[in-house]
């Protein structure tokens, strides 16, 4: 599976279903603007961050990480490039497009200038601004360090002395395994396996402080798809249906957004965006028929415990001689009640 957010980025199974890999290469990003399918957040006071993809020179996965390195190139990184002397000022980018558990996230840092601090860091389980975890490194303060955020409150770090350069580049990995965290840096343990039960799962991202300019390439993340229920849902139903042609659930992040397919008998279809079709259903509770020769294509509302849709279910099948609307519907609304029983409310799809 592939989505184009102006960067590439690849989705690829390894091994098993119960394993992928995401790449960020931000070779197709317009120069000087912030990579698409990502936010700036800001913890904290001051402006804002300001993330653009710039051109710099990053050593190879397997050369030393020094600045002698002779395996090195020239390629688009990200940059946090704004010198805010805001002290408690924590601009962060964050990855918007999904939602993660279990998996590993690396990315190379480099420190290049601040006065207030020099730090770079990854963030992980990001709920909000107010809650999520992350580790940093400071070239000011010569420590690595882990952190957890709740409601805004920092807690105590846990943290190592470390020689840590400016325009030096640095590997930083993160390997959440449920409550437990695995942390290197240039490869090697940082710490004992730490625990934590706090966030179980939650977006990735970038963490900056004060007015550090700091420099971020190749992240990538090795994880454990999340099944969610609507995905269940599309296997349970075609298991009960197997001559189904396709079947899409579409649905909102949230109450109000546009909606997108959430689960799919094609996973290659995930993502799509709502058709007027599917608006209509959602918005309006409006059914849809349409046939030709070959297929015969239902739109369906998925509503709430209330009656009010939420969601919209697309069945297709194959169309017969004689076929009407009525015996359609007749069809597809099993497949409606199987899933309808299990919907309380919107976030029932989700988890």
């Amino acid at each position: 599976m592939v989505r184009v957010l102006y960067f590439y980025l690849v989705l690829c199974a390894v091994d098993s279903l119960s394993a992928a890999k995401l790449f960020f290469d931000f070779e197709t990003v317009d120069s000087k603007q912030p990579p698409l399918g990502f936010a700036s957040v800001l913890e904290g006071g001051g402006k804002p961050g300001l993330w653009k993809v710039i051109e710099d020179e990053v050593p190879g996965y397997f050369s030393a990480f020094s600045k002698d390195s002779a395996n090195v190139q020239k390629k688009p990184v990200l940059a946090q490039l704004s010198e805010d002397l805001t002290d408690e000022r924590h601009p962060m980018l964050i990855f918007e497009d999904d939602t993660f558990k279990n998996g590993t996230f690396e990315a190379k840092f480099k420190l290049v200038k601040g006065i207030i601090e020099t730090m770079a860091g990854l963030v992980f389980r990001y709920q909000d601004p107010q809650n999520y975890y992350y580790v940093r490194a400071s070239g000011i303060g010569q420590s690595f360090a882990f952190f957890k955020v709740v409601n805004g409150q920092r807690g105590e770090p846990v943290m190592i002395s470390r020689e840590i350069e400016t325009g030096q580049w640095y590997k930083v990995s993160v390997k959440m395994d449920g409550a437990e965290f695995i942390v290197r840096l240039n490869d090697e343990p940082a710490f004992p396996t730490l625990t934590d039960h706090t966030f179980t799962q939650g977006k990735i991202g970038f963490w900056t402080k004060s007015d550090s300019v700091s420099y971020f390439a190749d992240p990538r993340l090795d994880y454990e798809p999340r099944v969610i229920p609507a995905e269940r849902w599309i296997e349970e139903a075609l298991k009960a249906f197997p001559r189904l042609l396709e079947l899409d659930i579409f649905a909102p992040a949230e109450p109000g957004q546009q909606a997108k397919v959430i689960a799919s008998k094609d996973v290659g279809r995930k993502g799509q965006i709502e058709d007027e079709v599917v608006k209509a259903a959602i918005t309006e509770g409006k059914r849809h028929y349409k046939r030709n020769k070959k297929t015969t294509r239902i739109t369906l509302p998925l509503a709430d415990r209330n009656g009010d849709p939420v969601a919209a279910l697309r069945v297709e099948i194959k169309s017969f001689a004689g076929q009407t609307r009525a015996n359609a519907l007749t069809r597809a609304i099993p497949i409606v009640e199987l899933m309808q029983r299990q919907i309380l409310d919107l976030k029932d799809l989700y988890q």
